[in-house]
């Protein structure tokens, strides 16, 4: 009888034990799974930095660039106003 008592609690352990084992192995293959969407998630998140960066140094690049012909736009007026000034002063001393 005590050896039936003793197989009892010892087939109860095992069975908590499986079942144990089973719950261990359901979370690490639900953990195994979530670790593959953040991955995914991780993977299109980078790409899509990658373009935004791609698309802030054209955004930079067309800055410049307009930037650049905003300046030598005023550079050409200032030059054609000096130009004129400069015109208008040898016209004053030829007429002295």
């Amino acid at each position: 009888m005590a050896d039936d008592y003793l197989l009892d609690v010892l087939e109860q352990r095992v069975y908590l034990a499986l079942k144990k084992i089973a719950d261990q192995q359901k979370m690490i293959n639900t953990l195994i799974h979530e670790k593959k969407e953040l991955e995914q998630s991780l993977s299109m998140h980078k790409t899509e930095i990658d373009q935004l960066k791609r698309e802030l140094t054209k955004a930079e690049s067309k800055t410049d660039v307009a930037a650049v012909a905003q300046y030598q736009e005023k550079e050409a007026k200032l030059k054609s106003r000096l130009q004129a000034l400069l015109e208008k002063i040898d016209n004053v001393g030829i007429l002295e």
